[in-house]
Parts: C-alpha cells; structure tokens; sequence
C-alpha cells in the first residue's frame, strides 16, 4: 500500500482593507476635505448659542479606536451627527444625522443654513460626478441621536475622543 501525501489547503488571511485605484484615492481626499469644511460650519453654527450645552461638541477620531469599523472621524453635537466613513469598496462617505429635537426646538432655520453649507461644498461645479454621491442626510430619532451625543460626554475623553467647547459669538 503506498502512502499518500495529504495536502493541507491554504488559507489566505482575510483583511478589511481592499486596494483602490489611485483615482478613487484624490476623490476621497477631496471628500475628507469636504467633511472638515461641513465639520467647520457645524461648529461655527454652535457659537450663535448662550448654553454651553449647545455649544459642545465631540470629536471622534475612529482610526484610533480598539474596535476597528469602516468609520474615520465623526464630529458629534447636540443638534447633529457628522461621520466621514468607507464602503468596503474603499469609497469615502459622509453621513449626516438629524437630530429630531433640535428640529422642534430651534426650528428649521439653523438646520437648513448647516445643510446648505453641506451641499456647497460637496456639489460638482464643473459638470462632473465629483464627490457629491459621497453626502449622505439622515433623521434621526430625537432619543437615539441625543443618547449617543450624551453617552460620548457623559464617558468623557479618551484616546480617540475629544470634547471642546466654542466660544460664543460675540454679537
């Protein structure tokens, strides 16, 4: 009887990184930059408030973060939710949560002036695709979108979370 030799099958590691082409690369660098400048006028929205609790933010860098996910950096206040995040097809999205009591305190005012901003930065202005698929707007619930934006607080600062304070604006 001859001895067959098994053969063991190979397993390829599995990552949750994925090679993009060097075209997607400039296009979620242009979206990163979209999201600093709509994180930008979120926080400049906060100086128009008396409260300080309307005038705290969170700021959340996720590539720091023990527990690895798809998001990067996401910018909490009491008013909205701002993450910059990746698709597993390695393209860069901003979602933009509404908070639905901040809607029926302050009205629709504030919320639209924030939203505008959002849009102008990630529109085309030369008829092409550009990064405007990357914007994307969710309500949310006034419980659910409060409860995050408090339980960041309440843990307070750690490795990869910040909190600050704006100054208000003086009039």
């Amino acid at each position: 009887m001859k001895a067959q030799a098994r053969t063991q099958k190979t397993v390829q590691p599995q990552t949750q990184f994925v090679v993009i082409n060097e075209q997607q690369v400039l296009v979620n660098s242009e979206v990163q930059k979209a999201y600093n400048l709509i994180v930008d006028a979120a926080i400049e929205q906060l100086r128009k408030f008396d409260l300080v609790k309307y005038r705290t933010y969170a700021t959340v860098d996720h590539l720091k973060n023990e527990y690895k996910s798809n998001m990067i950096s996401e910018h909490l206040n009491y008013f909205w939710n701002i993450t910059l995040s990746n698709s597993k097809e390695g393209k860069s999205y901003i979602f933009v949560d509404l908070g639905g009591e901040a809607l029926e305190r302050f009205g629709n005012g504030l919320t639209n002036q924030f939203l505008r901003k959002a849009y102008e930065v990630t529109q085309s202005n030369d008829n092409t695709s550009g990064i405007e698929y990357a914007l994307r707007i969710n309500f949310k619930e006034a419980d659910q979108h409060h409860n995050f934006f408090y339980r960041r607080l309440a843990e307070g600062e750690n490795n990869y979370v910040s909190l600050a304070t704006v100054d208000k604006l003086e009039s």
